[in-house]
């Protein structure tokens, strides 16, 4: 046996040492010898266990394989070997003592004292967190032991008596009593919820008639209503929602804090039921007492000011001032057109005061991409119940540059290829909060032979793209531009060129388009392309892959059609709805994407183009074809960081021109590293076909024309390493079809073979999510494949893993970001 093997047996060995070192109970921890266990919640029928288990605070150590063995707490106490606490608190004390010398020699020059507290604030805030935390092993990979505390259950269980009384169930009663299993002790919280408590009468006590007038056309939004279960959490949001009722009709400056709540039992009420217990609800609306009557506040003026740079005073600049509907324009240094920033104002002058108005206003102005914050501020006149309103703005700097330098690493079959964009942005290009932009992007992907060779490939790519942004709806019709002013419009109008040089052709794109995007709501967008051309040219067919289009043209496959020299032209509309929180815990949450595009709409309108536009670029081949598309997704959250997630992906493309074929781009594929995982990317399918190969054995892409597939993912937390490290466990299915008749019956899609064709992977990932991004490792296994319907799982040779050559091997994808 070799030295390395030694070394993996000592690891491994010293491991399980350790884990098991963690299961014994620790002599020093007389009064709490046992490791906490899972909490278990029993007799609780309304009040859901994932409510009661928030309010625990003391998580359990994890288990391996739910097994009695701690690795975590191992690894810990492995740590503490090398750790003493006494050093650290030396060390920290030598690093503030050290400051203070250094900075006493320093106090004369403030630059130097800054840049030497900054210094030796990081190294004290190092050593404190040693102090506190302890070493490597114990704070980063490790897991300090959680062991049982009875005191700490008592709080628990008077922490959720709280909790249900707080949702109406007053006479509940929670009781712990611990159960111990071998080295744990598993809480169980026996929870006695009683009658539950619901609302009879709701009745507003109100010292103001027009408030009184206000609540009561407004009483069917209230969260308090009769019937309902009392619930703590209502009354609350009845609170934020008059504050916001009356602030958002004159109201300035009321607060929650005038609203109060009195609860009466119904004692003088028949009691109906015997399962419930009613009561009576009085919300009191209270204003300060005035001499005056209390009155709704109206704008009296409008002001928008541009301001100078930041730290240059206003005599440096010149000014310029402008009136429209009654809002007056203050411009120094920059100008930006009044008549687009009216649109994005909603405070008015003689109108009421409004809360929502003026956040509206300032969530508008500040996503224009055209200043760096946007402040308002209000000042009373001398009646006492008007206000002035002043908007303040910075603006952006005008021309902005940026680089992005790279890897590609979407699929890792070969070796990554570096990439570089360099954009280029001019702001408020015709003083209408136009943005102008162009970016130039290069990339190579090293791509290999995917089936029995071992030579790499490399794929070039570079593209030059422009576009001038509005931030409105360019339409004739005012009335649109007017409904959607208050929904973040953008049109967008761009023309690219692209040109990819791949080991089977060499192809360049010319395109223009024109885009309008709204967004109702946070959680809506709507995308609408009314222009969208594009010229198609190949330029080079290598010639074994032209042999095999000429193969499959012979065979009544028309792929080859979509190489030749093209025009495409489309209308396409994409609707999207997203609730999902990228940046917060996972929670529940939906994702919606639907697209529709109808290619060559534009030709069954006006057939002389044809004539036109081959007047001028010669000989072309149009498609005319009509394709939609349905993303779903949804996301359940299992406790913790971990997160179930479910996702069904599907299209179809109709093609009726002459070719009776799509352009390439516009066929869909299966594989890949947010597909199949367990397929090379774009090459299952279509149906159950075998791959196709040139001459050269190389495998070629497998478009199709109808797509289904339905991914599952449970995705879980490891451990934190500079950022979390998660796991993903998963199961894909689906494939492509050919619906071209002409095509093989192995490649159609059919009633009768449909569920043979099925392709069903599984497997495992890494990800590693650093916040600002998400490095993902996916390993995918075939379980059945269509080309030889059977099931291949068993096929697997764990000598061969990563053998391309094998029916089935470990496809290894790295991506960045989650795949869906």
């Amino acid at each position: 046996m070799n030295t390395r093997n030694y070394f993996n047996y000592y690891l491994f060995f010293l491991l399980i040492g350790l884990g098991l070192s963690s299961c014994a109970r620790k002599s020093s921890q007389k009064s709490d010898p046992y490791f906490l266990g899972n909490s278990i919640f029993q007799g609780n029928q309304i009040i859901k266990k994932g409510e009661l288990e928030s309010l625990i605070p003391q998580k359990p150590n994890r288990r391996f394989l739910g097994l009695p063995f701690f690795p975590y707490v191992g690894l810990y106490q492995f740590g503490q070997l090398f750790y003493n606490s006494e050093d650290q608190d030396r060390r920290l004390l030598e690093i503030t003592q050290k400051y203070q010398k250094v900075s006493q020699k320093q106090q004369d020059n403030a630059r130097q004292l800054e840049k030497t507290a900054r210094k030796y604030e990081k190294k004290m805030a190092r050593a404190k967190l040693k102090l506190e935390e302890g070493n490597f092993w114990m704070r980063v990979v490790g897991e300090k032991p959680v062991y049982f505390s009875k005191e700490e259950a008592i709080a628990n269980a008077e922490k959720m008596q709280r909790y249900l009384y707080n949702n109406g169930f007053f006479a509940a009663a929670v009781h712990i009593e611990p159960d111990t299993l071998f080295t744990r002790v598993r809480p169980v919280y026996k929870v006695e919820e009683n009658r539950p408590t619901l609302l009879h009468d709701i009745h507003y006590d109100v010292n103001s008639e027009k408030i009184d007038s206000l609540l009561g056309r407004h009483h069917n939004a209230s969260a308090l209503k009769p019937g309902k279960r009392y619930d703590g959490d209502a009354f609350e949001q009845e609170r934020i929602r008059l504050e916001s009722l009356l602030r958002n009709n004159g109201y300035f400056g009321f607060s929650r804090q005038y609203i109060s709540f009195l609860v009466n039992d119904t004692l003088s009420y028949p009691q109906t039921d015997s399962l419930f217990k009613q009561v009576d609800v009085t919300v009191k609306v209270e204003l300060p007492s005035q001499e005056a009557p209390i009155q709704p506040y109206t704008i009296k003026s409008v002001h928008f000011e541009v301001l100078p740079p930041s730290g240059l005073p206003d005599s440096l600049f010149r000014k310029v001032t402008v009136t429209l509907n009654g809002i007056e324009y203050i411009f120094t240094d920059k100008f930006f057109s009044p008549k687009i920033l009216n649109n994005k104002i909603l405070v008015r002058p003689n109108t009421l005061y409004s809360q929502q108005n003026e956040r509206e206003s300032q969530q508008q102005l500040s996503l224009t991409d055209q200043f760096r914050f946007v402040n308002y501020s209000y000042h009373f006149d001398s009646t006492g119940h008007g206000l002035h309103s002043y908007f303040k703005a910075i603006p952006l700097e005008k021309y902005q540059i940026s680089t992005d330098l790279g890897l590609n690493v979407i699929q890792l079959q070969g070796a990554p290829g570096p990439f570089a964009n360099l954009s280029y942005k001019v702001r408020n290009v015709f003083n209408g909060l136009e943005d102008f932009e162009t970016s130039i992007r290069g990339g190579i992907e090293l791509v290999p032979g995917f089936l029995g060779s071992k030579q790499i490939y490399r794929s070039e790519e570079i593209g030059v793209n422009t576009s001038l942004n509005f931030p409105r709806i360019l339409f004739p019709a005012q009335g649109i531009q007017n409904k959607l002013s208050l929904f973040t419009p953008r049109t967008q109008i761009g023309i690219g060129y692209n040109y990819v040089n791949r080991p089977e052709y060499t192809r360049s794109i010319v395109k223009s388009s024109m885009t309008y995007s709204w967004k109702p709501s946070q959680t809506t967008l709507f995308n609408v392309t009314l222009l969208d051309l594009n010229i198609l040219n190949t330029q080079r067919l290598r010639s074994d892959f032209e042999e095999l289009l000429t193969e499959l043209q012979l065979e009544g496959n028309n792929l080859i059609n979509s190489f030749q020299k093209s025009f495409v032209s489309d209308l396409n509309f994409n609707f999207i709805y997203n609730t999902n929180n990228l940046n917060g815990p996972p929670k529940k949450a939906r994702y919606l994407r639907l697209a529709f595009e109808s290619g060559g709409t534009s030709l069954n309108l006006f057939p002389k183009q044809q004539d036109w536009i081959q007047g001028v670029f010669g000989d072309l081949q149009f498609y005319k074809y009509l394709r939609t598309s349905l993303d779903y997704r949804r996301y359940w959250p299992t406790g913790g960081k971990s997160l179930f997630v479910t996702r069904i992906n599907t299209g179809g493309i109709y093609s009726y021109g002459s070719g009776k074929v799509p352009p390439y781009e516009k066929y869909f594929f299966a594989g890949g590293s947010n597909s199949l995982r367990a397929w090379l990317p774009r090459r299952l399918g279509p149906g159950s076909a075998p791959a196709r190969l040139t001459t050269s054995n190389i495998s070629i892409e497998a478009p199709g024309e109808f797509l289904l597939e339905g991914n599952l993912e449970y995705r879980g937390f490891l451990t934190n390493f500079f950022g979390d490290i998660n796991y993903a466990l998963f199961v894909d299915a689906g494939n492509v079809w050919s619906l071209n008749q002409n095509a093989d019956a192995d490649q159609r899609l059919h009633p009768s073979t449909f569920l043979k064709q099925i392709a069903v992977g599984t497997g495992f990932g890494i990800r590693y999510d650093l916040s600002y991004f998400v490095l993902r490792f996916d390993f995918g296994i075939k379980v059945y494949d269509p080309s030889v319907q059977r099931f291949v799982l068993d096929e697997l040779n764990w000598g061969k893993l990563f053998n391309r050559t094998q029916q089935n091997f470990l496809n290894v994808n790295l991506g960045v970001g989650y795949p869906f």
